[in-house]
C-alpha cells in the first residue's frame, strides 16, 4: 500500500499528539469521526455527542492538569493500511511535566478511516505501553 497513505496516518497521530499536549480538547476532538469510540480501563465509550465526549474526558484532561502535565512525546507509532480507507495504528506516547519528568507512559491504538481525503480516528483504546496490538513492519 501507499506510503502516502502511511505518511498522512502518521500526520494525524502528530496532530493528535500536539492537540493533546496543548490539553486542547476541541483541536484533539477535530480529529475524531462522528461517532467515535473510546475504549479505556475497562470502559466504553461511543456517542455522536461532541458535550458527552467533553464530559467523558473532561476528568481525563483535568487529571493531567492537576498532576503538572506539560506536553506528550510519541515513542511509537506503527502503521497498518487495511485497504484504502481504513487503518489500524498503535502507538507508546509518554506524558511529561513541566519539570520533564515523565509522568506516565501508555500504549494507544487506534482504528482510522478516511473521511473526505482526511484521516479520523473512529476507535482509540488505552492500553499497556508494553502491549503493542501491531509490530514493526520489516
Amino acid at each position: 500500500m501507499s506510503m502516502q497513505k502511511h505518511n498522512e496516518i502518521r500526520q494525524t497521530i502528530n496532530a493528535i499528539g500536539s492537540a493533546f499536549s496543548e490539553l486542547d480538547f476541541d483541536a484533539w476532538l477535530s480529529h475524531f469521526c462522528t461517532p467515535r469510540t473510546v475504549i479505556s480501563q475497562g470502559t466504553v465509550f461511543s456517542s455522536s455527542s461532541i458535550e458527552d465526549t467533553r464530559e467523558f474526558m473532561g476528568p481525563v484532561f483535568d487529571s493531567l492538569r492537576q498532576r503538572g502535565f506539560s506536553h506528550t512525546r510519541l515513542d511509537t507509532c506503527h502503521v497498518k493500511l487495511l485497504g484504502d480507507t481504513t487503518a489500524m495504528v498503535s502507538t507508546v506516547w509518554t506524558r511529561f511535566g513541566h519539570d520533564d519528568t515523565v509522568i506516565e507512559t501508555l500504549g494507544a491504538t487506534y482504528l482510522l478511516v478516511s473521511i473526505n481525503a482526511s484521516w479520523k480516528v473512529a476507535v482509540v483504546t488505552s492500553h499497556r505501553a508494553d502491549v503493542l496490538a501491531i509490530e514493526a513492519e520489516g
